[in-house]
């Protein structure tokens, strides 16, 4: 049986709505808002996933801060105080 969810077009999302659709889909649009309608979120950027970058500071140690800080879009100031954080 059809939900009223699976009737939802992409050009009737919201603008937002649509830059997640062209990302992960409609289907998947529709079941977040079926099984999200009216939560709010935030999506962080890298700098907030200070155990994402400790770990990938880790295992390219063949890199220098500078190509790292490319790599990941950050500063080599926010690695080293990343590095401080995690005692590295």
């Amino acid at each position: 049986m059809n939900s009223v969810f699976d009737q939802i077009r992409e050009d009737e999302l919201t603008d937002d709505l649509k830059l997640v659709s062209k990302v992960v889909g409609i289907d998947a649009v529709r079941k977040i808002l079926k099984d999200f309608g009216g939560l709010s979120f935030y999506i962080p950027k890298l700098t907030r996933l200070d155990g994402f970058v400790d770990r990938y500071m880790k295992q390219n140690r063949n890199k220098t801060a500078k190509q790292i800080a490319l790599d990941l879009g950050v500063s080599e100031h926010y690695l080293r105080s990343v590095r401080k954080r995690f005692g590295n």
